[in-house]
């Protein structure tokens, strides 16, 4: 048993040596919900018409997702990696620089280039990231992913409700969602997650609680024309997303008990 183990343990150290990816299917879960929470918070902050609390929300946002990035950058091994974070930088600093650039505030509207910029180039680090097969899968990937994809609706929402044109001024149809697909895309990962992790007590509540609170914004997506009400939806996806996020960190650290010998 000892000689297995320290076969698995001389196995782990060299597998980056043989081009094992380092950056983990988690962490780019990550970053994506980092971008269309970014996006989410530009547009809230216009429909806000530039308040305080919309502004820090959106700062707070973008450090979140610049940190995830140099994670990424930091964990990248082998040419195929490193050339994906390259690229993954040198869009996000386009990025940054028009989310950063919401002038509601001070000006009474934003640049409608920027508005392009904040809609398109999420969809474009998207598909690179997409095109990336080789990340670290763990167990709580599909979680990531749906926590993500529940942040782009709510994202592609605020993006509508802040544009009286609905949304056609601001940018191309890249990355654009239709919430007649992208609801029951959400609500089917939403039942998978369910199935998956029935047996995590923890992980099993927080999704519950994802589930309910999704009843009262669902109609909204649905019917938007109908019924658009930004702030419910927006303050609801940050509940959920937290929720989902507590859930991970707290399934992640959990130390995993013995199964030799008596638990002290």
């Amino acid at each position: 048993m000892a000689m297995r183990l320290l076969g698995c343990l001389v196995s782990l150290a060299i597998l980056p040596l043989n081009g094992m990816a380092a950056i983990t299917n988690a962490d780019l879960e990550e970053f994506e919900l980092g971008l269309w929470r970014v996006r989410s918070d530009f547009h809230m902050l216009t429909i806000m018409t530039g308040g305080q609390t919309y502004a820090a929300d959106l700062e707070s946002s973008i450090d979140k997702a610049r940190r995830t990035l140099k994670r990424i950058e930091s964990d990248a091994e082998g040419s195929e990696e490193r050339k994906l974070a390259v690229e993954l930088n040198s869009e996000w600093k386009n990025f940054e620089k028009a989310a950063s650039s919401n002038t509601m505030a001070e000006q009474g509207y934003t640049d409608t280039y920027t508005i392009q910029d904040v809609n398109e180039i999420p969809a474009l680090m998207l598909e690179k990231m997409d095109g990336f097969k080789s990340g670290i899968p763990g167990n709580y990937d599909d979680v990531h992913e749906l926590a993500a994809f529940l942040q782009r609706m709510t994202s592609e929402y605020l993006n509508l409700a802040a544009d009286p044109s609905g949304g056609m001024a601001a940018g191309t149809d890249e990355g654009r969602l239709e919430f007649k697909d992208a609801v029951p895309r959400f609500e089917s990962m939403l039942a998978s997650a369910k199935k998956k992790h029935s047996g995590d007590e923890a992980m099993s509540r927080a999704l519950a609680q994802v589930g309910l609170k999704w009843t009262f914004i669902r109609e909204s997506m649905v019917k938007f024309y109908e019924n658009a009400v930004p702030f419910l939806v927006y303050r609801y996806t940050k509940q959920m997303v937290d929720t989902l996020d507590q859930a991970v960190n707290l399934a992640s650290t959990e130390v995993e008990k013995p199964t030799f010998g008596p638990v002290e």
